[in-house]
């Protein structure tokens, strides 16, 4: 029995990391038996695990929101997480475009999405209570508007070449900084 649920596990990662890469190159809209043959699994594991597209998306979702916070747990202890975490948000929101602008667009008042934020605001809870501790973020900073940061950062995805979402995501990139005032933990605030 141990077997099957490890297989279970196993197959529902290798449909996740087949779902991100058909997805980022096809679109969403590419046909979900490709996601299963490149998973190497059959059509009826897809639909056991995903009963649709909307909840195969709402699984990669969920798997970033998971990274998120184990990335949050190995920064513990570094007092520059805050933004070493928001660069990596404002990276791989660049870098998943296509999944990004399907999350913008899903509905914000269902249960999967709250829970996500809910999560994410929790990841951020301890980076920004250490960040303001610190001194080297504004003073009246909150795990909220972190939420705040990563909209400016998305916005750059509607640009409509690669070249400029890149140029525009680094500007944004750039405002979020000044707009949290981060600093680096060695170089504090000044008051």
């Amino acid at each position: 029995m141990t077997r099957r649920r490890a297989d279970a596990v196993q197959n529902r990662d290798k449909l996740l990391q087949a779902a991100q890469e058909v997805f980022l190159e096809l679109g969403l809209n590419a046909p979900l038996d490709l996601i299963a043959e490149r998973a190497g699994v059959g059509r009826a594991t897809l639909f056991r695990n995903f009963a649709d597209r909307h909840a195969l998306i709402l699984g990669l979702l969920d798997r970033g929101v998971a990274d998120m916070e184990a990335r949050a747990d190995m920064l513990k202890d570094d007092p520059a997480a805050l933004v070493i975490m928001l660069r990596q948000v404002a990276d791989h929101t660049l870098e998943y475009a296509p999944l990004t602008e399907y999350w913008q667009a899903i509905d914000h008042g269902s249960e999967a999405f709250r829970t996500s934020i809910e999560r994410v605001l929790a990841v951020f809870e301890a980076p920004v209570a250490r960040a303001v501790a610190s001194g080297t973020c504004r003073r009246d900073l909150q795990a909220s508007d972190v939420l705040l940061a990563i909209s400016m950062v998305n916005g750059p995805l509607i640009a409509p070449t690669e070249e400029l979402r890149r140029q525009l995501a680094e500007r944004a990139w750039r405002f979020a900084i000044d707009m949290l005032q981060l600093r680096e933990p060695s170089a504090p605030m000044e008051n």
